[in-house]
């Protein structure tokens, strides 16, 4: 594919876009999740919020919806839940199982109110990451590691095994 950009004083560069290193091949949650899939479970497709404010991350594949008091994220990477375990900004780390794949629900260690939960499953590619997060300071209405629980529950059959 050739890319034609005008860029300053009318130069042009020519050439293709490329990917921010390591994230070739990875699930991108913002293009493989259906937004009939999203507004099932009550996220509304039209908040989506690709990378971090339209940023790359390399090595990573972020997206990022509205609810009606909290933000869910989902996050692919390289990084196996074994990382996760390693890492010591993450606590309170909890086997569960998501649909039939062991995972793993943990908090960072700054987050350790309940203003913030995760999901991650490992997969062929890295693992996958769910994050369920308050809105500023607006009340919790309901536990969010259990909100994430229940995304990571309806979209497990849509991550990469």
């Amino acid at each position: 594919m050739l890319v034609w950009a005008a860029a300053g004083c009318s130069s042009v560069v020519e050439g293709a876009a490329e990917p921010a290193s390591g994230q070739e091949g990875l699930f991108d949650p913002c293009k493989d999740i259906p937004d009939s899939v999203l507004e099932e479970v009550g996220l509304d497709p039209a908040t989506e919020e690709v990378d971090i404010a339209g940023v790359a991350q390399p090595g990573w594949k972020i997206c990022t919806w509205s609810g009606s008091w909290y933000f869910a994220a989902m996050y692919a990477n390289e990084h196996s839940t074994d990382d996760i375990r390693a890492n010591p900004d993450y606590a309170q780390l909890r086997d569960i199982e998501v649909g039939q794949r062991k995972a793993i629900e943990f908090r960072r260690t700054a987050d350790l109110d309940d203003g913030a939960c995760y999901v991650a499953v490992d997969t062929g590619q890295g693992s996958v990451w769910l994050k369920v997060y308050r809105k500023g300071i607006r009340p919790i209405e309901e536990p969010t590691c259990q909100l994430a629980f229940g995304f990571a529950g309806r979209f497990e059959g849509l991550w990469p095994n």
